[in-house]
């Protein structure tokens, strides 16, 4: 304590330090401590809950309406926004801190947006419907799907396309121009006829509002339907518009107003491990087997972050903009509603008109300084907190700009959709259970046979074998634990980067004593064999399959670490026999994407100066890392000559694997994998691509490039002053190709599940004007499921006549920008 003292500390640091250390030393044994500090609950904060307003206006062009629209959504709190009527114009001005959805009109006047307050997350269904939008809000209560319309008088509409996009909590709203007595207006026609009809037809509620809509007579135009209940509509005597605006109000959906947040002190967690650093190395000199000193090790690192933790609460939803720049846009509010009156009553006021021109442009370019001051200073902070400024500000940007999951609520069966978290959970767990299962053996194909053979004789082999693998040091340690990125989510065993940045050097000393035991011992903990799968949406809209979810294993922090010992002992094996070919990029230092994509480019831009037509295959593999055959890895391992110590501890990393899903609260049951490689480690991707490194080989002499696990393959014939030999050479390829990666596919113990291609040359090729006819279209289906491998290829009728040039030009026009763009 002495020394405690001497740090310097404040008081309320010393005091929570105090407390902490007395019940440590008060608690009588090492269990008794840490379940007491696991158990500790935080004071209850009381949520604050508010009902979802949703505003819905015909703005009659979003240019001249942009600030007025701004004024109305602060006002009423609106969290949703529906505007119809937006115009071409719809973009030129934001409301700040909303996420807005466009969909275009049958004319420049037309459109429709979705407007989500950014703290909802919204996902846009794919809909290709003019004046339609539908999007699916995620933050509330429950999942509330928007759909917006705008229907003008001369667009034809058909309801019934919409009925499959009716789900549970659906709201329709928008501007669609029908008339039905008893939804308010003063009398009915055709349109409302028909969509009343529609509206019964799939049981749903007219939401009536307080008054008509429309300002140039007596219709109420701007209509809501809804399957949900508590839900009322208001109208608001408010805008310059010919449509008065509606605010809906969902009691039964609510969204809490304020949000609560851990705050660990990370002062008094670093001071009190510094302090306890001695007990645990007495405890491992004691003679504590290495297992249980990190079990209770590991524990005691969660439980203390628990202790430390005060939740906090900050205020969710936060006025759009700062109360100088509301006070401004009511201001313009005032003019514009005295410019209006005055021109209906036609007292035309010239200085009132150039008064609401100037207000209106001192305030747009107010909010623009606003926005604009507000992102220079994120980056000044940025760079202001951190030593290495440069590097800080790249990181911060990479992560403003990189592309994210969109989450997902439901999931498509084939025969139903699931919404409920509990039957998407059992969905998921029958999926992947049964793709992890042990794979059958094809006693009829040879090369299974024989790879069995040589597993169990390989295993007979390496329970013998004595091979030393080396061992490990703190200094190397080290350099891992720097290597981490700080983060502070947790990984499966409770603890983060960031705790594991702040552990004093005795527990670095005691791990390295407990990884260099299991080097020596050739295992890997069980403990760490356990994961829990996290799944990610594939897809960039829509509802996804399961076959189009993503699963991450969420594995021990402290295995990582592990993991990047065994990595670089395999590495240096690999470079230093030269396995990794230098096509290969992706998971090695100095070998990016960037890199490689440049190289593609390269070369097709030196064939196109040679007059030298290139053909180019991508493949794909389908689930790569989840498909990996166990036998099939050992054994290739060991025909490339892998020490046997290394091969050992592989072995042991990958038997004995098991997981369990979680979606949302629902946790699954726990089951075995038996194929595949555990997406979130740092080992996978480097064995994988060690796995497949004579995969080039087989496409002969022909240029390939490999980025992790996407194959490119370019084809371009010999020069020759004739192009139908080239053409010809072009026919010929692919199939000699596919034919050589099919073979492989079976001989290299089924690594690629399935590849697919995808080249649109048919719309290059019509804008020629000789015809051309297709002459190869192949399809190859595996024996043990389903491998595409197609090529498309072109002949011209009159092949002498080709401008190639020209031809070459136009591809590299098309290929060349999407090359780029994916980089």
């Amino acid at each position: 304590m002495n020394q405690f003292y001497q740090w310097g500390f404040h008081a309320n640091d010393q005091k929570v330090v105090d407390e902490v250390l007395s019940e440590w030393f008060t608690a009588g044994t090492l269990d008794n401590i840490l379940t007491q500090w696991e158990n500790k609950t935080q004071k209850k904060v009381e949520r604050d809950q508010v009902s979802l307003n949703i505003l819905c206006y015909n703005v009659q062009g979003w240019g001249s309406r942009s600030l007025e629209v701004i004024d109305i959504v602060y006002k009423i709190e609106a969290s949703i926004c529906v505007f119809t009527e937006v115009g071409e114009l719809w973009n030129t001005s934001q409301i700040p801190h909303f996420n807005i959805f466009h969909q275009h009109g049958t004319n420049k006047s037309g459109g429709v947006c979705i407007a989500i307050g950014k703290h909802l997350k919204g996902s846009r269904i794919d809909l290709n419907f003019e004046n339609t939008i539908i999007v699916d809000v995620d933050g509330l209560s429950e999942t509330v799907r928007i759909i917006a319309i705008y229907w003008p008088a001369g667009q034809t509409r058909v309801l019934e396309e919409l009925e499959s996009y009716i789900t549970k909590n659906t709201i329709i709203t928008g501007d669609f121009n029908a008339s039905v007595k008893e939804w308010g207006s003063t009398s009915a026609d055709k349109r409302g006829r028909i969509l009343k009809e529609w509206v019964e037809k799939n049981n749903l509620c007219y939401i009536p509002s307080s008054s008509n809509s429309s300002k140039r007579s007596n219709r109420n135009i701007d209509l809501t339907f809804t399957n949900l209940g508590g839900t009322r509509g208001e109208t608001l005597k408010m805008g310059t518009s010919d449509h008065w605006p509606i605010m809906i109000t969902c009691e039964n959906l609510v969204f809490d107003k304020n949000s609560i947040f851990p705050h660990v002190h990370w002062k008094a967690y670093e001071a009190i491990l510094t302090l306890l650093q001695d007990f645990w190395q007495r405890e491992q000199i004691r003679g504590m087997p290495v297992d249980d000193w990190y079990m209770n090790y590991v524990r005691f690192l969660a439980a203390l972050k628990n202790r430390l933790t005060q939740w906090k609460e900050k205020e969710k939803f936060r006025p759009a903009l700062p109360p100088y720049l509301i006070q401004k846009l009511q201001e313009v509010k005032r003019v514009r509603n005295k410019y209006y009156r005055e021109r209906q009553i036609c007292n035309m006021n010239e200085e009132t008109r150039v008064l609401l021109r100037v207000l209106t442009r001192e305030v747009k370019i107010e909010i623009a300084k606003y926005k604009t001051s507000r992102w220079r200073e994120f980056p000044s902070k940025i760079q202001e907190t951190n030593d290495n400024k440069e590097q800080a500000f790249w990181l911060y940007l990479s992560r403003i700009y990189k592309h994210r999951s969109l989450p997902f609520s439901k999931l498509d069966t084939g025969t139903a959709v699931l919404t409920k978290e509990n039957e998407i959970k059992d969905e998921l767990y029958r999926y992947y259970s049964e793709q992890f299962q042990t794979p059958n053996t094809d006693m009829s194909d040879p090369y299974e046979v024989q790879i069995d053979i040589e597993y169990l004789e390989l295993m007979n082999k390496l329970a013998l074998a004595n091979d030393k693998v080396e061992m490990t040091n703190i200094v190397e340690i080290k350099k891992h634990i720097s290597k981490l990125k700080p983060k502070k989510s947790c990984g499966f065993d409770a603890v983060s980067n960031y705790m594991i940045k702040r552990i004093p050097p005795g527990y670095i000393n005691c791990l390295a004593n407990c990884f260099n035991t299991w080097l020596k011992e050739y295992r890997y903990p069980d403990v760490w064999k356990l994961a829990k799968i996290i799944t990610l949406n594939k897809l960039k809209a829509g509802v996804p399959r399961c076959d189009q979810t993503r699963p991450i294993s969420l594995l021990a922090t402290h295995s990582k670490l592990f993991e990047k010992i065994m990595l670089e002992r395999i590495r240096l094996w690999a470079e230093t026999n030269s396995l990794v070919p230098i096509e290969q990029s992706g998971f090695r230092p100095g070998c990016l994407l960037p890199t490689r994509v440049l190289s593609i480019y390269q070369e097709i831009k030196n064939n196109m100066t040679a007059n030298i037509p290139t053909l180019a295959i991508y493949v794909d593999y389908q689930k790569a890392y989840d498909k990996v055959w166990h036998k099939g890895l050992i054994v290739k391992l060991n025909r490339l000559s892998i020490p046997l110590g290394l091969l050992k501890l592989i072995v042991s990393w990958l038997n004995d694997r098991r997981a369990y899903v979680l979606f949302g609260e629902n946790k699954s049951d726990i089951f075995y994998t038996y194929v595949g490689l555990p997406q979130g480690s740092s080992l996978s991707p480097y064995l994988f691509i060690v796995y497949h490194c004579d995969l080039v080989a087989c496409v002969g002499a022909h240029s390939s490039h490999i980025f992790a696990d996407d194959l490119n393959i370019l084809i371009s014939p010999p020069i020759c002053r004739d192009i139908k030999p080239m053409i010809n050479l072009h026919a010929r390829s692919p199939k000699h190709l596919c034919t050589r990666i099919a073979k492989y596919c079976n001989r290299g113990f089924n690594l690629l599940e399935t590849v697919n291609f995808d080249g649109e040359f048919d719309s290059l090729m019509e804008q020629e004007e000789i015809p051309l006819y297709r002459v190869e279209h192949l399809t190859y289906i595996h024996d043990d499921g389903e491998i595409q491998f197609a090529t498309k290829e072109f002949h011209r009728s009159f092949i002498n006549n080709v401008d190639t040039f020209r031809l070459q030009e136009k591809f590299m026009h098309m290929v060349c920008p999407q090359l780029l763009q994916y980089a």
